[in-house]
Formats: structure tokens, C-alpha cells, sequence
């Protein structure tokens, strides 16, 4: 365990965990497809009639699912109906989790997409649930305390979930699926993310998917909760990232991303991520 920054951690924006008994988000009902910029998520399906949102694929959540969510990631959750809604949803920094792991233990592997492959999903055994639900309020409960130690237990508790987590992910079955999601919109999605470099109109994928524009558009409004424009925007936002990741220059990102003008990649850019492209990419 990398121990010396464990306690450098600020835990309101570092960590976030909370087991959730109503059916109220932290962000309204039914929030829109969103994304978890700079942390991973792991969440706990244990009760309720939910399905769960990943990019293009929609599952029907069963009691037991557990769900590894990466930075970067379109979700959201949709409460098909009932009162009650039980979860658990930790978000974690990367720098929190390689604090937590050694040069044998890589606490990041469950969130690798050459191990998760297409499916993000397991479904735990009724004692690997218990387990799972008693370690992590464990954690609230120290992390809670004012106890001498309790930070540093909790911590600790911290690794061992992670540790938990990823031998759950090792020793089980990925989750099989029907993908419910619409077909209007996971052919839109589809079509926006195989042609997100060239210029993208309603028109084009009216014509394309054979539907009107107005009930293409409001469709995918009506189960996105986000519209078109802003879906795209957003996927064009995300591939930028990538290319100054890998090193691109600005000028080369703005059109490599679907972005034919730049001074409004520039502004949209910064307007969604909070810094300028040139200052990401230097960072």
C-alpha cells in the first residue's frame, strides 16, 4: 500500500460513498445521461425496479448487481416504478485507488476494458451481496467517526472493499444481457458515434434512421434527458480529450474531434471541462 499520501486525501471531492435507501438521487429523479469526469464509480444494485444506463446499452437490474462505471462513461439510472430504491455508489479518484495499491495489487483492474470486455455487469451471490453491503457500511460508519484512528481504519476498510471488489469481478461471471434500450435511440447513438468527425444535422439523421426529425429529436430528449445537440457536443468533447491525452496538438484535435471551427472548439471546450484545450493538454 502506497501509505504516504493516504492521509493527504480530501474526502469531499476525493471519495464519495453513500448507501441509499429512498428513491431520491442526489440529482433529482431520473437524472440525464451523464458522465463522471475524473472518477470511477462502483455501484450496488440491491433492491428495487431500476435499469441501468452504460453508453449504448440498457440492463433490466436484478438484486446483486454490481456495476463498474469508468471517468468518461455516459449513465444514468431510470426507476421504472415503486417506492423504493436501495443502492450503493462509491466514486473514486485514481489517485485514491493507486494509493491504495502495490506493484502486485492493481486495485484499477476492474475498471480495464481488456478484462471487463463488453459487459460491465456480475451478479453476486445472496452471501457475496451481505458481505459486500456489511463491508462498505463498515467504511461509512469509520469514515463518519470521530473516533481517534478512525480515518486511518477506514482506509484501510477502503482497500479491502476495493480488494473484495476485484476478486468478485476475478471469480465471476460477467452478467449476459438483452440490451433494452430503444431502438430509436441506440441507432442514433450509433450512427452520431460512427460519423462524430464529419458534420452531423438532424437532417442527415432523420434521412438516415427514416424518422422525422421532430420525433428522432424528441425520442431521444424524452429517454436521454439530454438533447441531441448536447449528446454530440458531448461525444466530440470526450473524443478531444483522448487526442490531447495521446499528446495531439489543439489544431489537430479540433478537427480530429468532429470540430470544423476553432475558436469554437476553443470556447466549448472550455466551457465543458472548465480549462482551455492547450492547458489540458499540458496537464
Amino acid at each position: 500500500m502506497h501509505t504516504d499520501n493516504i492521509l493527504n486525501i480530501d474526502y469531499d471531492s476525493d471519495i464519495i460513498c453513500y448507501h441509499n435507501y429512498k428513491t431520491n438521487f442526489l440529482t433529482g429523479d431520473n437524472p440525464p445521461y451523464h458522465r463522471h469526469n475524473d472518477t470511477y464509480e462502483i455501484y450496488l444494485f440491491i433492491d428495487g425496479n431500476v435499469m441501468m444506463c452504460i453508453d449504448d446499452i440498457c440492463y433490466k437490474m436484478s438484486p446483486g448487481d454490481l456495476v463498474t462505471i469508468s471517468p468518461g462513461q455516459l449513465h444514468r439510472s431510470i426507476i421504472v416504478c415503486g417506492p423504493v430504491y436501495e443502492r450503493i455508489s462509491i466514486n473514486i479518484t485514481e489517485a485514491v485507488i493507486n494509493s491504495l495499491s502495490s506493484e502486485n495489487t492493481d486495485l484499477l483492474e476492474i475498471f480495464k476494458s481488456d478484462m471487463i470486455k463488453k459487459s460491465k455487469i456480475i451478479h453476486l451471490s445472496s452471501y457475496n451481496l451481505k458481505e459486500c453491503i456489511k463491508l462498505i457500511d463498515n467504511y461509512i460508519c469509520l469514515r463518519d467517526s470521530d473516533t481517534y484512528g478512525s480515518d486511518i481504519i477506514s482506509m484501510c476498510r477502503l482497500a479491502e472493499i476495493l480488494i473484495y471488489t476485484n476478486r468478485l469481478f476475478r471469480d465471476s461471471r460477467f452478467k449476459p444481457y438483452n440490451n433494452i434500450i430503444p431502438p430509436i435511440v441506440f441507432n442514433t447513438m450509433q450512427y452520431i458515434d460512427k460519423h462524430l468527425t464529419e458534420e452531423i444535422t438532424l437532417q442527415k439523421l432523420s434521412s438516415s434512421l427514416n424518422y422525422s426529425s421532430n420525433y428522432l429529436s424528441s425520442q431521444f430528449k424524452l429517454y436521454t434527458k439530454i438533447s441531441l445537440r448536447e449528446y454530440i457536443l458531448d461525444q466530440r468533447i470526450e473524443c478531444a480529450k483522448k487526442y490531447l491525452n495521446e499528446g495531439r496538438s489543439v489544431s489537430e484535435t479540433c478537427l480530429m474531434s468532429g470540430f470544423n471551427d476553432y475558436s469554437n472548439f476553443i470556447r466549448s471546450f472550455t466551457k465543458k471541462t472548465g480549462v482551455s484545450p492547450g492547458r489540458y493538454r499540458r496537464s
